[in-house]
C-alpha cells in the first residue's frame, strides 16, 4: 500500500512537472510554429501570387493581432455586468505591387487588409496558412486595381510635381528582429470588479447625483509582424481605463452630465486605491455643485486660462495630428471592386504643418519634444511609450520637434514627404478588437516650458489682462466637459474670487491661437488619451496657458422634468 502510494506520488509530481515544462516549451513552440506559417505563406504570396498581366508583389507585411481584454460595469457598489473576451486573433496583410518608387500604396496611411474572420488561437499551422491565403489573395487583388487606379489618379491630381515624384517608401537600414517574451496583462476579473464596486459606491453619499457609474476596462493587443524584408517583431500595446460618469438636474430641471476616464498601462500601474477614491469623491463633489450653479447669460470675447486637463487637450488636439506635428503625405482617391478602399477625401483640407520647418509655430517659450522609451512621469503611468511601430521599425527614443517655438523636425514612417526624409519610427499599433489598426501618433509628447511663469501667477495675469479690455470678469476651464454643458468658472476682476457657471460653449482654439500666448506655466501635467480612439498616446503639457481673444457663448441645456417613482 505504501508502495503503491509512494508510486503514485511520484508519478503524479513526475506528471506535474512534465506538464509545466511542456507547457512553457508548448508556448515557446507555438509561437515558432506561429511565425513559421506566416513565413511559408508569405513566400508562397511573394513568389506564386500573380494574376496575368499583372505585376507582381514587391513587399509584403502579415500581422497577427492577438487581444483580450475584460470591461466592468458597476453602480452604487453592484456589478451591473461584466464582458470578458477570451483571446481572439485577426490578422492583416499589407502587400504592395509595383515598386518603391511607386506601387499600390495610395492612401498611405500604414493599413492593411484586415481578415474577415477570427484565426484560430491555437497555433495550428495549416489554419493560419489558409487564413493567410484568403486575407492575401484578396489583398493582391486588391493592390492590382488600386495600382491601376493609382496610375490615372496621378494624372489629375491637384498635388504638386515634387510630391509626386517622391518614392512610395523608404528602405530600412536592416530588418529588425525582436520577439521578447511579455508579461502577463492582468485581467483578473475579482480585482476589477472589487475595484470598480468599490469606486462606485461612493455615490451612495451623494443623492443628487444620479445614473452615476464606474466602470473600467483592461485591453491588451499582442501583434506578432513578419515582412519579406525580414523583419520579425512582437509588440504589445495595451492600458487599463477607469471611466467614471454621473449626472445631476440643477434647480432649473436641466440635466447636466459629466464624465472622467483615467488612464494606466496596466492594472498594476493605477494610481493608489486612495488616490482613485480622492478622484471620485472630487468628481461627485464636483458635479453635486452644478445644481446650485448658474447659467452663463451673456456673450464672452476675452483672455481665459485654461488649466489642468484642458490645457493639455489644447496642445494634444492642435499639435497631434496631420497639421500638427505627424508628417503628412497627400493621398489619391482611387477605385476598386474587391473591397472598398479607404476614404480620403477629408485629407484635401488638410495643410501639412511641415512646410513652415525652420519657422516659428507657436510660443517661442515652448519645446516639444517626443520620447517614445518613458513609461512614469512624476508618480502617473504614461501609456504611450513602446517600443516598436507598426512598420517594424525601432522609432528614435527622444526625437526634438519644436525648440524656442521653432518647428525642427516631425514624427515620421517610412512614408516620405517632400522634407521628410526618414522614419521617426511613428506609424503606431492600435488597440480594438478584431482589428488591426495602425496611424502615425507620438508615444509621450512633452510640451514644456522652461521660462514660463508659476501656476499661481497666470490668474493674476488673467485679471490684468481682464481689466486692460474693460472686463469686470474673466473665465477659467479646468477641463472639457465629455457630457452636456460644458462648465467653467467666471473670476472677478475686483477680488479675483471664483463662481462656478454652466451652460457655456467654447469656440475651437485653433493653431494660430498658440503662436502668442499671454502666458504658460512652467509646471506640468500628465495626460493619457486614446488618439483616433483607438492609439495610446500620452502628453506632458504646461499645466495652464493664458490665450487671448477667446469665444465663449452661452448654450441652453434641455430642461428634463422629474418624474417621481409611484409609491407602494
Amino acid at each position: 500500500m505504501k508502495l503503491t502510494k509512494y508510486i503514485q506520488k511520484t508519478l503524479g509530481a513526475f506528471i506535474f512537472l512534465s506538464l509545466g515544462f511542456s507547457s512553457v516549451v508548448y508556448g515557446q513552440r507555438n509561437e515558432a510554429s506561429l511565425f513559421k506559417a506566416m513565413q511559408d505563406e508569405m513566400t508562397r504570396t511573394k513568389n506564386e501570387l500573380k494574376l496575368p498581366g499583372a505585376l507582381p508583389t514587391y513587399f509584403v507585411g502579415y500581422t497577427v493581432g492577438e487581444n483580450q481584454y475584460i470591461s466592468v460595469l458597476s453602480s452604487l457598489g453592484t456589478t451591473v455586468y461584466t464582458k470578458e473576451s477570451p483571446r481572439e486573433r485577426v490578422n492583416s496583410v499589407k502587400l504592395y505591387v509595383g515598386d518603391s518608387n511607386f506601387s499600390s500604396d495610395y492612401s498611405y496611411s500604414g493599413n492593411g487588409i484586415n481578415s474577415n474572420t477570427l484565426m484560430a488561437r491555437d497555433d495550428n499551422y495549416d489554419h493560419i496558412r489558409y487564413s493567410f491565403w484568403q486575407t492575401s489573395d484578396l489583398a493582391y487583388k486588391f493592390a492590382v486595381e488600386v495600382y491601376n487606379s493609382k496610375k490615372s489618379a496621378v494624372k489629375t491630381a491637384t498635388i504638386s510635381e515634387e510630391e509626386k515624384a517622391l518614392p512610395d517608401m523608404l528602405p530600412i537600414s536592416y530588418p529588425e528582429v525582436s520577439t521578447p517574451v511579455i508579461p502577463e496583462f492582468n485581467l483578473n476579473r475579482k480585482s476589477y470588479q472589487d475595484l470598480a464596486n468599490k469606486l462606485s459606491k461612493i455615490f451612495c453619499n451623494y443623492s443628487s447625483v444620479f445614473n452615476s457609474s464606474v466602470g473600467i476596462d483592461g485591453i491588451e493587443t499582442i501583434y506578432y509582424y513578419l515582412t519579406s524584408e525580414g523583419t520579425k517583431i512582437k509588440e504589445p500595446v495595451g492600458y487599463v481605463s477607469i471611466s467614471v460618469k454621473g449626472s445631476i438636474r440643477n434647480r432649473k430641471g436641466q440635466v447636466i452630465e459629466d464624465q472622467k476616464t483615467i488612464y494606466a498601462k496596466s492594472f498594476d500601474k493605477l494610481p493608489s486605491e486612495d488616490i482613485l477614491i480622492a478622484s471620485v469623491k472630487d468628481f461627485a463633489e464636483r458635479l453635486s455643485s452644478l445644481i446650485q450653479a448658474p447659467n452663463m447669460d451673456e456673450y464672452y470675447l476675452g483672455p481665459v486660462l485654461f488649466e489642468d486637463e484642458a490645457s493639455a487637450k489644447i496642445f494634444a488636439d492642435n499639435l497631434v495630428s496631420p497639421s500638427g506635428i505627424l508628417s503628412f503625405r497627400h493621398p489619391y482617391q482611387v477605385v476598386a471592386s474587391v473591397t472598398r478602399a479607404e476614404n480620403v477625401s477629408e485629407a484635401k483640407n488638410v495643410k501639412p504643418l511641415e512646410e513652415r520647418i525652420g519657422k516659428k509655430v507657436i510660443d517661442s517659450r515652448l519645446n516639444v519634444v517626443n520620447r517614445t522609451d518613458l513609461s512614469d512621469f512624476g508618480g502617473f503611468s504614461l501609456i504611450g511609450s513602446y517600443n516598436y511601430d507598426g512598420q517594424g521599425v525601432a522609432p528614435i527614443k527622444n526625437l526634438s520637434l519644436i525648440e524656442n517655438g521653432i518647428l525642427k523636425n516631425m514624427l515620421s514612417s517610412r512614408v516620405p514627404t517632400i522634407k521628410i526624409k526618414t522614419s521617426s519610427g511613428s506609424m503606431r499599433f492600435g488597440v480594438s478588437p478584431r482589428s488591426v489598426i495602425n496611424s502615425l501618433a507620438p508615444g509621450v509628447l512633452i510640451v514644456s516650458a522652461p521660462s514660463g511663469e508659476a501656476t499661481t501667477t497666470l490668474k493674476t495675469q488673467l485679471l490684468n489682462a481682464a481689466k486692460e479690455e474693460g472686463l469686470d470678469y474673466a473665465y477659467i476651464v479646468r477641463n472639457f466637459a465629455s457630457g452636456s454643458g460644458q462648465y467653467l468658472y467666471k473670476v472677478s476682476v475686483k477680488d479675483g474670487s471664483e463662481t462656478l457657471v454652466t451652460g457655456a460653449e467654447i469656440s475651437p482654439i485653433q493653431f494660430i491661437k498658440l503662436k502668442r500666448v499671454l502666458g504658460v506655466s512652467k509646471d506640468d501635467f500628465v495626460y493619457n488619451y486614446l488618439y483616433k480612439e483607438s492609439i495610446p498616446t500620452s502628453i506632458i503639457a504646461p499645466k495652464s496657458v493664458l490665450i487671448e481673444d477667446i469665444e465663449i457663448v452661452n448654450k441652453p441645456l434641455t430642461i428634463q422634468k422629474e418624474s417621481p417613482l409611484i409609491g407602494k
